[in-house]
């Protein structure tokens, strides 16, 4: 068997994306809200060095890419996160659907919640430029979720051409911070360059890393594009490599402008690093304007793009059975899982309401839906390279049993230095998860007991 490369996919979906457009899926995906906050707190960690930081925690995804790409190559369908575990977790149909389950529900709740937390800061920002929309936060917030919405059910390649606009738009503002920041470029700013030990470097990793996540939205379409042996590695790796770069450049301009002394716990440049810098460049219409409406493209690009990847694994779950069948419903017109869509948007819209809980979200959304599912998947890819000898993708990582090995490394420093705040909230939702799936497999017991057709696995 080998992994299917047709013009059409199955379930009513259509092969629409191409190169381009899955890189612009994924870059602006990533260039969210992240580059608007991360780089102040890892410049509060590591000083200048966090500039490498942002290096090492882009080299460290690709590592963990690889293993995606030869996973969502051998299975090309619709919410390739969750059907990864499905085929590869082993023999047993139970085990491998508890993995699947487990896999996509902790990632479509990194999407949503980091939906719900993108939706919250579009009026902070906004408030910026605007500063009575500071006092209609929910109310934007909800705004922000129904246009997502609309723009997602009007098909994947609305969503698309949507995500190229904003996303050039987005770049070009960026590029230009850049291109000024460098008029103003103070190397002094970088000596000394390592000023605050090994420990805090490693913990400014960490924090970068979550910036580097919606790379998975390629994965998730996976069965939505044109000639996916090709495709898809092509635009993991090239949207990763533009991605690092441009992070790079926006914090290695952020250190030449602004003295490593200013980087001190709680200060303006630890929230709005990028507001800070643009304050020091004698332009006010970038600080007031520019840099404000970059972060609304850039919190809104990171909206479409996790509504669109979780309503896949939901149509994915919905299809293996372990959430109800009405979530692999298909809309007859716009060709997209609609119902994933509407519980997708209704529950981070329910979650908008509660933003004094906006830590705790940041919390589940960074450690059960990013960790678990990279977890889940690496140990998939293991199975696919041990216990999946039936299949051969077009795409073979390279490196053996070590590239899961060192992946699992890279995702072990992500995870360092977690509380017992965070280890609590994460706990308690995979217990929670876990308990559903207890019932659905108590009421439903025949879902788990049937022959997979394509394996003769029981």
């Amino acid at each position: 068997m080998t992994g299917r490369d047709e013009s059409t996919a199955d379930d009513g979906l259509t092969r629409t994306l191409g190169l381009l457009d899955c890189v612009l899926l994924s870059v602006g995906g990533m260039v969210g809200s992240a580059i608007f906050v991360f780089p102040g707190s890892t410049g509060h960690l590591a000083g200048p060095a966090s500039t490498l930081a942002w290096v090492v925690a882009g080299l460290l995804m690709m590592i963990i890419a690889l293993c995606y790409t030869e996973l969502a190559l051998a299975f090309p369908k619709a919410g390739g996160p969750a059907v990864f575990p499905a085929e590869t977790f082993g023999r047993n149909r139970t085990v491998r659907l508890f993995a699947s389950y487990l896999e996509g529900t902790s990632y479509c709740i990194g999407m949503v919640f980091s939906v719900t937390i993108s939706a919250l800061a579009i009026a902070q920002y906004l408030g910026i430029a605007f500063p009575r929309a500071k006092g209609y936060v929910v109310p934007i917030a909800l705004a922000a979720i129904a246009l997502s919405f609309l723009v997602n059910l009007v098909g994947v390649t609305s969503t698309s051409r949507t995500n190229l606009v904003l996303s050039a738009l987005l770049l070009t503002i960026l590029l230009v911070f850049v291109a000024i920041s460098l008029t103003r470029f103070e190397p002094t700013n970088y000596d000394p360059f390592f000023t605050r030990g090994p420990a805090k470097f490693f913990a400014a990793v960490q924090l970068a890393l979550t910036g580097y996540g919606a790379w998975t939205a390629i994965p998730s379409v996976a069965e939505e594009v044109k000639r996916p042996a090709k495709t898809v590695p092509r635009a993991i790796l090239l949207s990763l490599l533009v991605t690092t770069v441009l992070y790079t450049a926006v914090v290695v301009a952020l250190h030449g402008v602004v003295a490593p002394s200013a980087f001190a716990e709680g200060s303006p440049v630890t929230t709005v690093p990028l507001g800070v810098a643009a304050s020091k460049l004698g332009v006010p219409m970038v600080r007031q304007y520019f840099l404000p409406l970059a972060a609304v493209v850039a919190i809104f690009t990171t909206m479409l793009v996790g509504t669109m990847s979780a309503s896949r694994v939901v149509f994915a779950l919905g299809r293996n059975g372990t959430l109800p069948r009405a979530f692999a419903a298909i809309h007859s017109r716009f060709q997209v899982p609609w119902v994933g869509l509407v519980a997708v948007s209704l529950v981070a819209a329910a979650l908008t309401i509660f933003p004094e809980y906006f830590y705790e979200l940041l919390v589940i959304a960074s450690v059960v839906g990013t960790g678990l599912p990279y977890a889940l998947n690496i140990v998939s890819f293991v199975g696919l390279r041990h216990y999946r000898t039936d299949v051969t993708p077009p795409f073979r990582a390279p490196g053996g049993d070590a590239l899961p090995a060192v992946a699992l490394v890279a995702l072990s420093v992500a995870m360092v230095g977690l509380g017992s705040t965070e280890v609590l909230w994460s706990v308690g939702s995979i217990a929670l998860l876990g308990t559903y799936f207890l019932v659905r497999y108590l009421r439903r017991p025949d879902l788990f007991r049937q022959r997979d057709a394509a394996t003769n696995w029981e």
